[in-house]
């Protein structure tokens, strides 16, 4: 870049530079804002040193127009591509994470689980490159992104030294006969012996990662690049499951992934995804999906989990995500044992409201009948009494019966019996308790279950 760019530096009137994101082979990483939209974005400068070289500039270009030409959520998007005081420079979306050698360093081992995820969809970038004819050439940890989204997604990065097989890149200028392109450790035999590359040297670069994330140590190694060409091209491919735990399957899927000869690895990115997705199954209850017209139908739909026996909180709505189905959780809730006992005393009370009904309704009925007969009665007893009949004893009853009454005389005034009977109407007998201690008479109405041969108390 040029030695004037700097924080604040404005690029072509658009582009103002805030602060240097990394460093790499051919220039640098800037953090920078779009003025007019106010938007951050992530700005990749050449170096001055080989802006002037016009094979530099034709792989910067290269690059620009690689990942413009994918559209892809899985690869990086390319928004702008310029020259400003004759400096190239890239403008790609700003990413949020970091990169999956940073995580293999700070981690070690990832989980069988995250590897397979985020390979697939590093192998559907592959695949959609492949398709448009273009080779990466450099797939390793720092040119894989993870951006911390929900769910994390990862982002092929830097096509800087990819080679174009056909499509509308054909014309781009290739690299020379003999010269030895990517890195090291994650080449294949073909790219070391630079000759005859094609789609699947990038398919053998995927299965390097894929043993390093699972095992925390690359496959082949050298204390020099003549030692580690030697172990690529002649020596034998390491077993991985003899280094550390890997899911079953993940043997058999690596070492062809690492076949020297070409024609006995996967045949396509889409074959090799199909091989780790089969891994899935035995590692976790969630199958990622490569999606394609050919295996969409054979991804098994998963069964949604029957409901838990612990009731969950009441009136919740909870949502199925897998399925997309909304359940409330009010209905497979299990009766309380509360709402039974409130029944009963809803009934109980119930009971006693009819009962009180009825006592009050009796007890009301018996005054209006006694109301209404107290004036007849006056006229009957304000004349003197002929005589005072003697108190009738009424038997005792069985036992267990009511204990029995006695019954009070009547008196009846002058001038008979039967010119009374003419002025006002028959009256019921009163019944009067056996005397209290001071000697006097109580007047009570019979009782349920007495038996009296009055008249008027039948009706």
């Amino acid at each position: 870049m040029s030695a004037t760019w700097g924080p604040g530096t404005v690029i072509l009137g658009r582009y103002r530079l805030d602060s240097m994101l990394g460093r790499g082979g051919m220039g640098s990483v800037w953090r920078a804002e779009h003025l007019q939209l106010r938007s951050p974005v992530a700005i990749k400068v050449i170096d001055a040193a080989i802006s002037n070289n016009s094979q530099m500039l034709t792989r910067f270009m290269r690059e620009a127009q690689s990942a413009a030409l994918l559209r892809s959520p899985h690869v990086v998007q390319v928004l702008d591509f310029g020259v400003d005081d004759g400096t190239p420079f890239i403008v790609m979306e700003l990413l949020q994470g970091e990169s999956l050698a940073e995580r293999i360093k700070r981690l070690k081992q990832l989980p069988a689980e995250d590897v397979i995820r985020l390979l697939t969809q590093v192998l559907r970038a592959v695949a959609k490159a492949h398709e448009a004819g273009i080779v990466h050439r450099d797939l390793k940890p720092d040119n894989i992104f993870i951006c911390a989204e929900d769910p994390e997604i990862a982002k092929v990065l830097d096509f800087g030294v990819a080679k174009v097989t056909g499509g509308e890149l054909s014309g781009a200028v290739g690299t020379h006969p003999g010269m030895m392109i990517g890195t090291p450790y994650y080449m294949s035999p073909e790219q070391m012996k630079a000759t005859g590359v094609d789609a699947r040297a990038d398919l053998w670069g995927i299965a390097v990662i894929a043993y390093e994330c699972l095992i925390g140590s690359r496959p082949f190694a050298g204390d020099e690049l003549g030692e580690l060409v030697i172990a690529i091209c002649t020596g034998s491919a390491p077993v991985p499951s003899q280094h550390a735990t890997v899911p079953p399957g993940f043997d058999e899927w690596f070492l062809k992934g690492v076949q020297r000869d070409r024609d006995r690895r996967f045949a396509s990115a889409r074959e090799m995804a199909d091989g780790l997705i089969n891994l899935s199954s035995a590692v976790g209850p969630s199958r990622p999906q490569f999606a394609t017209v050919r295996n969409l139908a054979s991804i098994p739909m998963p069964v949604p989990k029957p409901p838990a026996s612990r009731a969950p909180a009441p009136g919740a709505d909870s949502l199925d995500l897998t399925t997309g189905q909304r359940a409330v959780a009010a209905l497979d809730r299990p009766p309380s044992p509360l709402s039974h006992a409130a029944y009963a005393l809803i009934a109980v009370a119930a009971l006693i409201v009819a009962a009180v009904g009825l006592f009050v309704g009796y007890g009301g009925a018996a005054a209006l009948k006694r109301v209404g007969n107290e004036p007849a009665a006056a006229s009957l007893t304000t004349a003197k009494p002929a005589a005072a009949a003697s108190p009738v004893s009424v038997p005792h009853g069985q036992p267990g019966q009511p204990e029995p009454f006695v019954a009070s005389p009547t008196t009846v005034s002058a001038p008979s019996a039967q010119q009374a009977a003419a002025v006002a109407p028959p009256q019921p007998s009163k019944v009067a308790l056996p005397a209290s201690s001071r000697g006097e008479a109580k007047t009570s109405y019979p009782r349920k279950g007495d038996r009296l041969e009055n008249q008027e108390w039948r009706r």
